[in-house]
């Protein structure tokens, strides 16, 4: 392992994450087959639930001091779900946060929420889509109707171009064998039509789905993930998580109300995991040690590089 190779892009990423994750809520209206949700929301210790809104200002309330940092709300459920989404994203943008960006599976992006997320100035809004034919889509994202998303999606393009060209749209698909027919296509429909087209990787979101749908190439030699020094996660009780892939809760270090993401970020035990992973100490870290995902986790192309051209 080469130590010098990995590390912070930049000196101020040493005090702050330069992304943020926030859960606003763990709950979802689709059953998607590569999505932990379908197996998490059938067990018996499930809670669903939406972050409190006083944890979600004292989240924004700090990131808010540091300039730069990507807000973005995705992770363990739909977003739009949340009862004061709108309410969150007006607050975020009245902090001055930029760039505040969302996920979301477009069953919920009505009239009346795609002219809300305009009015507030949300700059990049990605629409999980998966699928460019409605049998494919439907047999993928369980419990979505393909006729009716497609509508909302041109709709919000239509009303992004008149209202406030500066929102980017990027919509998103997961290569994975039931869609290998028609990624191609997926990318020229939408590559014309939308600001960025992103094709992810098939992850086993550690360890949850299925290891056979992989296209991982584990002889390779192990790098360290660049998670610890790229962006950190809070889930929807305001518990800060090192792993976004966690959806069992198994690598919470601090609650939000008593710890804040800069002392997080900065804490012993942080940088100890920093320096396991540069070291290449996996097994000292059980969690680490068992993830078939860290493949896909690379450092030369990822989130923030399509980010950077869409707002360039």
């Amino acid at each position: 392992m080469e130590p010098n190779k990995y590390g912070f892009r930049k000196n101020q990423h040493t005090i702050f994450p330069p992304m943020v994750f926030v859960e606003l809520t763990n709950m979802c209206n689709l059953k998607c087959i590569h999505c932990p949700y379908c197996i998490i929301s059938e067990e018996k210790s499930y809670r669903p639930r939406h972050m409190d809104l006083d944890i979600f200002k004292r989240i924004a309330d700090e990131v808010s001091e540091y300039k730069g940092v990507i807000f973005r709300f995705v992770c363990d459920g739909e977003p739009l779900m949340h009862p004061n989404f709108l309410e969150m994203v007006q607050y975020a943008k009245h902090r001055k946060l930029y760039p505040v960006c969302f996920n979301t599976n477009g069953t919920l992006l009505d009239e009346k929420m795609s002219l809300g997320v305009l009015k507030y100035g949300v700059e990049v809004v990605e629409i999980s889509l998966d699928a460019i034919n409605k049998n494919t889509y439907e047999f993928i994202r369980r419990g979505a109707n393909f006729e009716e998303v497609m509508f909302n999606v041109k709709r919000f393009i239509e009303l992004r171009d008149r209202l406030n060209p500066k929102t980017k749209i990027m919509v998103s698909i997961i290569d994975q064998p039931e869609v290998k027919d028609e990624i191609n296509e997926f990318i020229d429909y939408w590559k014309p039509r939308v600001d960025r087209v992103i094709k992810r990787t098939f992850t086993t979101i550690g360890g949850v789905m299925e290891k056979k749908k992989t296209r991982f190439n584990l002889a390779k030699k192990r790098w360290p993930c660049p998670l610890f020094w790229t962006r950190i996660f809070v889930n929807v009780d305001g518990i800060i998580k090192f792993c976004v892939e966690d959806w069992f809760d198994k690598t919470t270090l601090f609650d939000i109300r008593n710890r804040s993401i800069a002392d997080t970020w900065q804490s012993l035990e942080y940088n100890s995991i920093r320096q396991n992973h540069l070291l290449g100490r996996f097994e000292d870290m059980p969690y680490c040690k068992e993830c078939f995902d860290w493949s896909a986790r690379r450092w030369d192309y990822d989130y923030f590089y399509a980010l950077e051209q869409v707002l360039k």
